[in-house]
């Protein structure tokens, strides 16, 4: 109920619209409710009829306003190419024995910044005021907001996976990048084997997630990941699920040096009869290798890089395989 106005007051007061979000249509016949005033025995219902007209208000209905959809905040990029920058350590998860995910904060609308297939280099200073630098692949998706994590296996003798390894929740790591390796996009390949051991799984995760991923991508994926024992195998849980939920484009073998009983899969080193066995595709039309692995592993299965971080020749089971460097990426 409309309360009766002083004639003594001369001030004017103005209710706002109500506010109106950009998924809601404007109520019809909103207006601002004017109070002036007024001898008495005029109500300010009457007041608002006559001088919300006058004012730009309405009396009568309205047609409704087209709703307009919020447009989206572009997705700001977190890395710098040319600087290093301190991201805080969110939280830490156990994966394996030796291994563990280490989460850090982005900005609610921020992502890395990375293309498939890219990585990062970390930094710390030791105590002599000496740099340590070392290259890592993060493993969550290349357009994921509000958080990025490393997969790291911490080596006895490795500074850098020892540093971070030894970091707390709170402290910050320094990273500068991305460092694109294989620019690779959704049908770029009619297939890509992938050949990986131990934390050498990080860029071949990178992949298999991406393109997996990509509904409109069809290359079929063939991984072979080595690891010592099946409790070092990294992110397998991860890896089952996407073999589950594709089991048309995606095979994984896990090859073991040591396995109790139960193990139904390959144990031993990888051999050129097992790569033949379970990747069959290898050389075909519209095939590409990728392999990631410890040095010896490499110089097995590829040979190792070139001078300068070049791919150089490709030696090892793949060269038996008659596979050449155009067909195989070292990373």
């Amino acid at each position: 109920m409309f309360r009766l106005i002083n004639p003594l007051k001369a001030t004017v007061k103005a209710i706002p619209r109500h506010a109106a979000y950009s998924t809601s249509s404007k109520p019809a016949g909103t207006s601002k409710l004017i109070t002036i005033g007024l001898p008495l025995g005029v109500s300010a219902a009457a007041a608002y009829v006559y001088y919300g007209d006058k004012l730009g208000g309405a009396s009568a209905p309205k047609a409704a306003e087209p709703v307009v959809a919020a447009k989206a905040e572009p997705i700001a990029h977190a890395l710098d190419p040319n600087a290093f920058v301190d991201f805080k350590l969110k939280r830490v998860e156990k994966l394996t024995p030796n291994t563990s995910r280490f989460v850090f904060e982005l900005a609610e609308n921020q992502a890395l910044g990375l293309n498939v297939t890219s990585c990062v280099v970390t930094k710390f200073i030791k105590e002599d005021g000496k740099p340590v630098i070392r290259p890592y692949t993060p493993t969550s998706d290349h357009d994921h907001v509000g958080e990025f994590d490393f997969v790291i296996k911490r080596y006895e003798n490795g500074l850098m996976s020892s540093h971070i390894h030894g970091l707390k929740v709170g402290d910050t790591l320094a990273i500068k990048g991305p460092i694109s390796k294989y620019p690779l996009q959704a049908n770029q390949h009619q297939s890509v084997s992938l050949i990986a051991g131990g934390s050498g799984v990080t860029p071949m995760f990178q992949i298999i997630s991406s393109l997996l991923k990509d509904k409109t991508d069809k290359t079929k994926i063939n991984f072979v990941f080595c690891n010592i024992s099946p409790e070092d195998i990294i992110l397998k849980d991860e890896i089952d699920a996407f073999a589950k939920a594709h089991p048309d484009r995606f095979k994984v073998t896990y090859v073991v040096d040591k396995a109790g009983a139960d193990w139904k899969g390959p144990t031993g080193y990888l051999t050129l009869d097992l790569v033949k066995k379970h990747m069959p595709e290898l050389g075909s039309e519209g095939n590409k290798v990728f392999v990631c692995a410890p040095p010896a592993m490499m110089t097995l299965v590829s040979g190792g890089k070139g001078p300068n971080f070049t791919q150089g020749e490709v030696e090892g089971i793949l060269k038996d395989l008659g596979l050449n460097s155009e067909q195989v990426f070292k990373f």
